[in-house]
């Protein structure tokens, strides 16, 4: 009998985030370091995902003040009868918050999707 977790045909890696209710009752009892080990990997995981969830938050929102300022000064700059530097400003930041926010992003996906692909945990 092996004590292997399944392997998923097409990447090759084992599927432990399928184990059955039945599955898992038995590892623990028959071998529970090994069931305590993979608990604490999942609640691992789950305090990292919602890691990624806060800090994903905490940049959205600080995205959005930083607009706002931009948008009080660009609008004091209309206020100004300084259209030009007005719309220069509200502009060339709103670009750059929004480049930051979809390379951010990008270079992200392309992490994880590596990851998966590649079946290796970044340290």
């Amino acid at each position: 009998m092996t004590t292997a977790a399944p392997k998923d045909p097409e990447s090759g890696t084992s599927r432990s985030e399928e184990l059955t209710a039945r599955e898992l009752a038995l590892l623990a009892q028959n071998y529970p370091k090994t069931y305590d080990k993979l608990m604490a990997a999942e609640r691992h995981r789950m305090r990292r995902e919602w890691a990624d969830v806060i800090i994903q938050g905490v940049g959205h929102i600080a995205g959005l003040a930083a607009l706002s300022i931009l948008a009080i000064v660009a609008w004091h700059a209309f206020d100004l009868n300084d259209a030009t530097e007005g719309a220069a400003v509200i502009c060339t930041g709103a670009v750059s918050i929004v480049t930051v926010f979809v390379t951010g992003r990008l270079t992200t996906k392309t992490t994880r999707q590596t990851t998966v692909k590649s079946g290796k945990i970044p340290a």
